[in-house]
């Protein structure tokens, strides 16, 4: 499907973000979350595309499940081409590869067309272990936070994702990935598993730093919150930005707020109070102490040195482990303290994380 063809769009420009900044960082992991229709997409798609036509560089678009990738897919080549933008070029889609060709070409009967990227989903990437990406230096992960609705994150999906590198990278440090997705929730498992917990207002947290062998320190994971009081301030001009104003979805989509990323049940831990266990959850590992004296529990990362652990998972039984059935007596007092408001934690993906116990 050649995509050189006009199309009408609303030409109304916002301040887009760039990506000169957290390139300028050289982190392996990007992740970019920000408000709804700040650009993210449209500017990782752009510099990826400028890679392939200058320096025959390619790409991997990944979402989490195939059945996102049909009109993503479909589509992927509109908006900028609706833009103008890499008009010496046209482009198509083959199946779930990316092709360009020069438009001095248009006119062979047998015209060459070249490959910038594949299209993939992360939940099929066990199939393409034995697959040879060695042009591949970016991998695209969009909405990598899952909104609400009826799908569900990969179990351990950190180490999908990891094992999905690995197969892209072969171990030969060339590849960057962005992560891109709107400011839903905290409680996703990559800023579970890397330590993501940005203050209201916080623009960048870099974590899982690196020593190379040559001495050299570099930041593994850069997150950036953008600060986007200018694209908050043109888009809350249009009708739509005035329909949602005050609203909860107001305050992801534009003023790029987390709406579980709040300071409720949240509160330091008495010297008082005494552990009692550590939980395992997929998502962490929980010390959990209680204060009998005011009926009071504390959930931390923080954990002593001696342990009692307890799983609620039986993918988590060992030696020493102890499975927690739904109905026994310390999982009912938990739930208990909880609804009650009496339970209180570190900071809000503690919080968030531990929920899984109350879910099940």
């Amino acid at each position: 499907m050649n995509t050189n063809v006009d199309v009408e769009v609303n030409k109304t420009l916002h301040p887009y973000y760039s990506f000169d900044k957290i390139f300028s960082y050289n982190a392996y992991y990007n992740f970019i979350v920000g408000g709804r229709g700040l650009g993210k997409t449209y500017g990782a798609k752009k510099k990826a595309i400028k890679a392939a036509v200058t320096k025959g560089e390619q790409f991997v678009y990944l979402r989490r499940y195939k059945e996102e990738l049909t009109d993503s897919v479909r589509t992927f080549f509109d908006d900028l081409v609706a833009n103008g933008e890499f008009e010496d070029w046209d482009f198509r889609v083959n199946g779930r590869i990316f092709e360009y060709s020069a438009i001095e070409f248009r006119e062979e009967k047998k015209r060459e067309w070249h490959t910038a990227g594949f299209a993939m989903a992360l939940s099929q990437g066990q199939a393409k272990k034995s697959m040879a990406l060695p042009n591949v230096t970016l991998i695209i992960f969009d909405e990598f936070i899952i909104e609400k609705g009826h799908m569900r994150y990969l179990p351990f999906e950190y180490n999908v994702f990891n094992n999905f590198y690995s197969t892209v990278d072969r171990w030969k440090d060339k590849t960057r990935v962005l992560f891109l997705a709107n400011a839903v929730s905290i409680d996703n498992p990559y800023f579970v598993y890397y330590g993501i917990i940005p203050e209201n207002g916080q623009e960048w947290m870099f974590t899982k730093p690196v020593k190379m062998k040559d001495g050299r320190k570099i930041n593994y994971v850069a997150a950036n919150f953008p600060n986007a009081d200018d694209f908050a301030a043109s888009v809350r001009g249009t009708a739509f930005g005035q329909f949602i104003a005050g609203t909860e979805y107001e305050a992801f989509a534009i003023s790029n707020r987390f709406a579980d990323n709040n300071d409720r049940l949240i509160g330091d831990k008495l010297n008082t109070a005494t552990y009692k266990f550590t939980l395992i959850t997929a998502k962490g590992e929980f010390s959990v102490w209680r204060e009998s004296s005011i009926g009071t529990y504390y959930v931390q990362k923080k954990r002593p040195a001696q342990e009692l652990f307890f799983t609620i998972d039986a993918n988590y039984l060992d030696e020493g482990v102890v499975l927690l059935l739904p109905n026994d007596k310390l999982l009912a007092f938990l739930r208990n303290a909880f609804r009650r408001g009496r339970m209180f934690f570190d900071e809000p993906l503690t919080r968030t994380a531990f929920m899984e116990v109350f879910k099940r």
